[in-house]
């Protein structure tokens, strides 16, 4: 089973693009940032590789553009080069310079991947096999340990102690309308949350799919998806106020989920490869998630701050 970490995109030559998305919060969570390395392919054939930075601090992101000769990537493992720039499972290690300058290294260390099997090859399920859907998405690191310092411009942020987070997204466009929640800063607990929900393009048609994932990584493990026929309740979502809010229900346990945006920065998203979209994403955002068993027993209540959090209806 191909890891759907590894860069897929070798012999793609139009309406493609593959992006990874590592989130950095360092240990007081004054500092947050995003990295986004990539490539794009547009329906003409031309191709550039990039790299997004977010920095919730400040409310800004940058786009650095690369001719695609700088972009490399390995066949067998997961590691990616952008001309000067790096990053893999193991850390990331960036040399940007346009109208700001980011420099550093961070190191990672006892990370804790999704769990992964023939039957849910990925946070997809099933429509991970599917050759023909708009985009794909797959969680790397649920989270993971944080050592090293990122320079912005003359500012040292450190890291050392701090947590961060990994996933990726491969396709043609970003969907057309959807939801997305990345949480791993709960009060007193190493407890993570995911959720996305989005309108999916399929054969002709489109249906409102979503997925979910809650693990306290002790003893419960919990995924809410459209494929394993949990569902979606008291679903409501406002983009004005970047807020959602819903009830995640399957056979053995209830999960109650409200999230606040706060602040955000621009960030470009693809359409057919071409990297021309704008989103607004927050790196700050606030989730509260309690989860009861099937017998109304409550097993998690809790609080995540630096969120990150995307509206795009």
């Amino acid at each position: 089973m191909p890891n759907p970490a590894f860069f897929r995109g070798t012999h793609r030559r139009s309406r493609y693009f593959e992006g990874w998305y590592f989130k950095c919060i360092s240990a007081d969570r004054k500092h947050a940032l995003a990295f986004i390395p990539g490539m794009a392919v547009d329906p003409h054939g031309e191709r550039h590789a990039f790299v997004q930075v977010i920095d919730a601090a400040q409310g800004k992101t940058w786009y650095f553009r690369y001719p695609y000769a700088a972009f490399q990537a390995e066949k067998d493992r997961f590691a990616v080069n952008i001309a000067e720039n790096a990053f893999s499972a193991k850390g990331l290690s960036v040399n940007l310079d346009d109208d700001v300058t980011i420099r550093g290294q961070l190191v990672f260390s006892g990370s804790k991947p999704y769990p992964v099997s023939r039957f849910n090859p990925s946070i997809m399920g099933p429509f991970y096999y599917i050759p023909f859907m708009e985009c794909y998405h797959a969680i790397i690191h649920l989270t993971h340990d944080l050592r090293g310092a990122i320079e912005l411009d003359d500012e040292v942020l450190d890291f050392t102690g701090g947590t961060g987070y990994i996933e990726k997204d491969y396709g043609r466009s970003f969907p057309r309308t959807y939801i997305w929640i990345q949480a791993s800063h709960f009060d007193a607990s190493d407890a993570s949350f995911v959720f996305s929900r989005a309108r999916i393009p399929f054969m002709g048609s489109e249906f409102p799919g979503f997925f979910a994932y809650f693990s306290n990584y002790a003893d419960l493990s919990l995924r809410f998806a459209t494929y394993n026929r949990a569902r979606l309740a008291d679903w409501q979502v406002d983009q004005a106020s970047g807020s959602c809010s819903g009830k995640l229900v399957s056979r053995t346990a209830t999960l109650l989920f409200s999230a606040q945006m706060s602040g955000g920065g621009v960030l470009r998203a693809p359409i057919d490869g071409q990297m021309n979209r704008e989103i607004i994403e927050s790196i700050s955002a606030e989730v509260t998630v309690t989860l009861y068993d099937k017998h109304e027993k409550l097993l998690f209540a809790g609080t995540s701050s630096q969120a990150g959090m995307e509206i795009s209806l």
